[in-house]
């Protein structure tokens, strides 16, 4: 493993890029979902976009795996961090989005009287959790339940056994691909949702297993690079034929479960690990973008919603322009709003 300083840079890097990457797949999505069998010049900047930022989901889990795995915990000291850290700003933004939602209803579909405001909140967290995007949150409190006993087990394993228990994982996550995870709903089928919880644990220890290899050849990063580009072509044409095949959009190539999704982020991990960032703009903008990255997750689906309410989305330009124009607008006012919240008295707890 490099050295701590080096440590330090490359998680900012990836956490970074995880964060854009989040962004970006919910801005370009739309593009992919309207202009399928529409306007497909389009359809393919949005496809191929989508495609080169699987990894978003992945990276941040595989960060947690780097970051926690390797340390021992006291149980209580743990709990009481992640409660503080994670829970208390998700509880925040939670509410936050039952009262956005209500808003982005239409006059006449707003609920007024309790009752009847009670069961529609109740309704919509039972249909799409509030938030679908807040699927990851409710994933990673259920995940962080069972980190410090998942580490113990992993420090204790040679590194050919960890290994061939990733493999495992990979070989379960292939076999089980069909079957129809329940991420967004707290109705219905929970042994799925929970499935799909377990399933995404793998990641933790991908990255924990990625962290304590070197991977600092020229010859390495060189292919890891080539294997990363495969991926976004992998994951772009697959998108374009299954979708063909199946005379309607086809995203299963967009699972994060996928075997090209896991390729894809490893092949970026690796490339990003010993990778030397001198520049000074270039480190603050990372650095600042890392750490904000919770509050960036928790916010900027609500920016994106407003805008699309107010009409900016991806078609107000050609897409090569529109979609990082918005990426940088989503970007800068999520980071403006978690500041402002984080300079406000007892902010800072909430914000994320």
């Amino acid at each position: 493993m490099s050295n701590s300083k080096q440590s330090i840079q490359y998680f900012d890097t990836l956490r970074a890029l995880a964060t854009l990457g989040v962004i970006i797949i919910h801005i370009s999505s739309p593009l992919v979902n309207m202009t399928y069998g529409k306007n497909m010049p389009y359809w393919w900047i949005g496809n191929v976009v989508d495609s080169a930022v699987r990894f978003a989901v992945p990276l941040f889990l595989m960060l947690s795996g780097a970051t926690m795995l390797g340390k021992e915990y006291k149980l209580n000291d743990f709990y009481k961090k992640r409660f503080t850290r994670v829970f208390i700003p998700f509880v925040f933004w939670l509410l936050a989005y039952w009262v956005y939602r209500w808003f982005m209803l239409k006059p006449t579909a707003q609920p007024t009287d309790f009752q009847s405001i009670l069961n529609w909140a109740v309704d919509l967290f039972l249909k799409e959790g509030v938030s679908k995007h807040l699927w990851y949150v409710y994933m990673i409190v259920f995940i962080y339940l069972a980190l410090p006993f998942l580490g113990k087990l992993l420090r204790n394993l040679r590194q050919s056994t960890l290994l061939t228990l990733l493999l495992c994982w990979v070989f379960f996550a292939f076999q089980t691909r069909q079957f129809p995870l329940n991420l967004y709903s707290w109705s219905g089928d929970y042994g799925s949702k929970f499935l799909g919880y377990f399933l995404h644990t793998g990641y933790l220890m991908l990255g924990f297993y990625l962290s304590r290899i070197n991977f600092s050849s020229k010859k390495m990063r060189l292919v890891a690079g080539m294997v990363f580009v495969l991926s976004v072509l992998v994951s772009a044409l697959g998108t374009y034929f299954m979708s063909e095949s199946s005379h309607h959009l086809n995203l299963t190539m967009y699972s994060y479960l996928n075997l090209n999704t896991m390729l894809q982020s490893v092949a970026l991990f690796v490339w990003t690990k010993d990778i030397q960032i001198s520049n000074k703009i270039t480190l603050w903008i990372q650095t600042t973008i890392s750490n904000y990255s919770y509050g960036i997750y928790l916010v900027h689906i609500m920016i994106i919603g407003i805008l699309f309410r107010n009409g900016i989305y991806w078609s107000f330009a050609h897409p090569a322009v529109s979609l990082p124009v918005l990426t940088l607008v989503v970007l800068l006012c999520s980071i403006a709003i978690i500041f402002l919240l984080r300079k406000v008295p007892g902010g800072k707890f909430i914000a994320g």
